[in-house]
């Protein structure tokens, strides 16, 4: 279990015969021509000067027409490459794995499909997705797989989530393998450096697995490939975690998203392994209650929707910057947790700002907090339901308005008050951003996303809509959407 792969030489074809409609006899002949395998370089990064433009961006979709999202995947790593993964809902593709060097503003698809890096051939329900984040350790960065098809038959055929390493001084794939059958990793992955353990939260899509077995926490040795199942987290239901914080100590710090299906509670609830105990802790509504600028609790705006984000710990691990807010929107705030405080007083979190209403997704990069706004905040507060968003035709009153680039210092002394806008997300053809699923950023200035853009071509367009079949999802609404990842240089 856990051995060390020598590298795959070659992925899946480029494209795979798909069961998508509209695919039109020439961009099938253009998607052959292409048909390289195996980590490639991509066209879509080439244009004259990229680095004369403060926003910069490549297509996913001009490489894969079935990449359809992302969400968390997306990691400076210590080599200052920046790696992502691409996502898709697809019966028949899978996620692909990226990296982009700012140095030289070069994208290179490391694989394609994960399925095949899995050692997988599936076509009901593909390593569709990696949801976590990415995590190094030692050279190696780590993440985990999760499953493409929610439609029943996807659900009841998935194999299983895997978790993943990457070396990347030699380019290699470790599949550490499915962590538990027919459980997939909608997110969280954490690292424990000094023990070389990671942990990941798995959780079952298929009812009858839920209500009988509940979501788990392992542990997973990354020298030995060892699995350890830690103990049941919910029981009798479905809950999603999203991050983790490791401390300098080793406990491995995590909160629940709250969707319908977790417990009544577990919004205020705040979990803890500890390794020198064995044990998972919980302690009860702790957490500190977000509140709207008018003074609405958050979960009263949200419909109990709240998500608390782990950030970044401090240098030494023995604090970690943190927010929460109604996922979608809300009124974020910037936290500070030092579990070595009471927590049940509260005094181990400190509010350090309050940062209003952002969308979806944070980055720490340097002494400053990346995050991304609409123009006017309020038109955040009116919709922020992803599928309020994309369906009802009302919504589309609120599609053009401008995504802005804004960040707070985060450097001792600072008025951290203070937001600092970096103007709208409009990349070098004039697209503008319409949904930031994953963020990072570097000690530079410069700050990496992947998401949902407008776009100017067919070719450009994610066939998601094709795929979802979304009511009103006709041909007009499909071309409003394509799949980006871009680099926006806050230094111009």
């Amino acid at each position: 279990m856990g051995e060390r792969t020598e590298g795959i030489e070659r992925q899946k074809p480029y494209y795979r015969k798909t069961e998508m409609r509209y695919m039109t006899i020439m961009m099938a002949a253009a998607v052959l021509a292409s048909g390289a395998c195996g980590p490639r370089k991509d066209s879509g990064c080439c244009t004259d000067n990229p680095k004369d433009h403060k926003v910069y961006s490549v297509s996913m979709n001009e490489i894969c027409k079935e990449w359809d999202g992302q969400w968390q995947g997306i990691a400076v790593a210590s080599d200052g490459n920046c790696y992502f993964g691409s996502s898709t809902h697809s019966k028949s593709h899978g996620a692909g794995f990226h990296k982009f060097d700012p140095r030289t503003y070069e994208h290179t698809m490391i694989a394609e499909d994960m399925t095949v890096v899995c050692g997988e051939e599936s076509t009901l329900s593909q390593q569709g997705k990696i949801h976590s984040p990415i995590v190094e350790c030692d050279g190696w960065l780590y993440f985990t797989t999760h499953l493409s098809n929610y439609w029943d038959e996807g659900i009841r055929n998935y194999t299983g989530a895997h978790v993943i390493g990457y070396e990347m001084a030699t380019g290699r794939f470790r599949d550490y393998g499915i962590v538990k059958p027919r459980y997939s990793i909608y997110s969280a992955i954490g690292v424990d450096p000094e023990r070389k353990k990671l942990y990941v939260f798995v959780v079952p899509f298929l009812t009858e697995l839920y209500e009988s077995d509940g979501c788990h926490l392992y542990s997973i040795d990354m020298v030995t490939g060892e699995k350890e199942d830690l103990g049941t987290v919910v029981e009798g239901r479905k809950a999603a975690s999203f991050w983790f914080y490791v401390d300098h100590e080793g406990n491995v710090w995590f909160t629940l998203w709250k969707r319908n299906y977790a417990y009544e509670n577990d919004n205020g609830n705040l979990y803890v392994y500890r390794p020198s105990t064995g044990q998972i802790q919980t302690y009860y509504d702790v957490l500190p209650e977000g509140r709207l600028i008018d003074g609405t609790p958050v979960d009263e705006f949200s419909n109990t929707q709240r998500s608390w984000t782990w950030l970044s710990p401090l240098p030494g691990r023995e604090k970690c910057w943190f927010t929460m807010g109604a996922l979608g929107g809300g009124d974020e705030h910037l936290w500070l947790f030092d579990p070595s405080k009471d927590i049940e007083s509260g005094d181990a979190f400190e509010e350090v700002a309050a940062i209003g209403s952002n969308y979806f997704q944070t980055a720490v990069g340097g002494d400053r907090l990346y995050f991304i706004q609409y123009e006017d905040l309020d038109d955040e507060r009116k919709l922020f339901s992803e599928d309020e968003r994309e369906i009802d035709p009302a919504s589309e009153a609120y599609v053009d308005r401008k995504l802005h680039l804004r960040s707070i210092s985060l450097a001792e002394g600072a008025d951290h008050s203070v937001i600092t806008d970096h103007g709208p997300v409009i990349d070098q053809d004039g697209r503008a951003a319409r949904m930031i699923m994953a963020m990072s950023a570097d000690s530079e200035g410069r700050v990496y996303a992947y998401g949902s853009w407008h776009v100017n071509s067919f070719k450009e367009a994610t066939l998601q809509y094709l795929l979802f079949e979304y009511p009103g999802g006709d041909l007009y609404r499909l071309l409003k959407r394509g799949e980006f990842f871009a680099v926006i240089d806050t230094t111009k």
